[in-house]
């Protein structure tokens, strides 16, 4: 185990990137006595950054040593980069307090928006499949009032994501008051949201997967097109509700407008 040093209480700063939403202190009273009492007995984790030492993991901990009037608290600094901040962070609270469904998708999707990852690398990092990761992400989809269910723990995650199999927000909010009326189970949900499903349009249900992996292979054929036409990469990023395309293009100014008029070019092509 790294060993750590005591620094001042002071000169430690909350992470920017923690995934986990406002720490109300009330919610830290019996973590506060207990530092009190026998201090903080797990070093927190920090790294150096050029705006000071900030907090990877444990800022629980931080702010009830604060409350207990702690002078100093035992940290392990290491050095990381902005995505490690991040990273760390998140695998860290889903291993110790659990992140709500919210807040992890919201992390998520910064991982993938602010650091260029993929599904697939997101989910490599925190050793979950890419299903799960883009089915956690989809509840951002979510009207707001199920999201606040969610939150609350109204309903679990379990109905959220049967819920975002429906595409129809009128029809998800509707389904949101049965759920909660009738108290139906996540099973139930599941049963109700695919039977809506089948009745909404039996024949392309059984047509669905067919076509999806004849287009599956088209994209790819245009992609491999594409790189070959053109010195730029592709990467096409799917899921049921979106397809995303990533063109990374490598040299200066003048190489990337010269790459960019190549592509119009090829993209124009009949």
């Amino acid at each position: 185990m790294p060993s750590h040093v005591l620094i001042d209480i002071n000169q430690l700063s909350p992470n920017p990137l923690q995934p986990r939403g406002q720490i109300l202190l009330e919610s830290l009273d019996d973590l506060t006595n207990s530092i009190r009492e026998h201090g903080v007995l797990e070093p927190l984790v920090v790294a150096e950054t050029p705006a000071g030492l900030q907090i990877i993991a444990g800022e629980r901990r931080w702010r009830a040593a604060i409350e207990a009037g702690l002078r100093q608290v035992p940290v392990i600094i290491r050095k990381t980069t902005p995505e490690g901040m991040l990273e760390m962070a998140i695998v860290e609270n889903i291993q110790r307090t659990n992140l709500n469904s919210i807040e992890r998708a919201n992390a998520y999707r910064r991982m993938i928006e602010d650091f260029d990852m993929q599904f697939q690398d997101v989910a490599k990092k925190i050793g979950k499949s890419i299903s799960y990761v883009s089915n956690t992400v989809r509840l951002l989809d979510l009207p707001d009032a199920v999201k606040d269910g969610l939150i609350s723990g109204t309903i679990s995650e379990g109905h959220a994501k049967a819920l975002a199999g429906l595409e129809d927000r009128d029809l998800i909010n509707e389904f949101f008051k049965q759920i909660l009326k009738k108290e139906l189970s996540v099973r139930q949900t599941e049963e109700m949201v695919r039977r809506i499903k089948q009745e909404k349009n039996p024949a392309a249900q059984k047509q669905v997967g067919k076509e999806q992996i004849g287009m599956l292979k088209e994209v790819e054929k245009y992609r491999k097109d594409l790189e070959s036409a053109v010195p730029a990469k592709f990467k096409i990023d799917r899921t049921e509700r979106q397809t995303k395309i990533i063109i990374t293009i490598s040299g200066g100014i003048k190489d990337s407008e010269k790459t960019f008029s190549q592509i119009y070019n090829a993209l124009s092509k009949k």
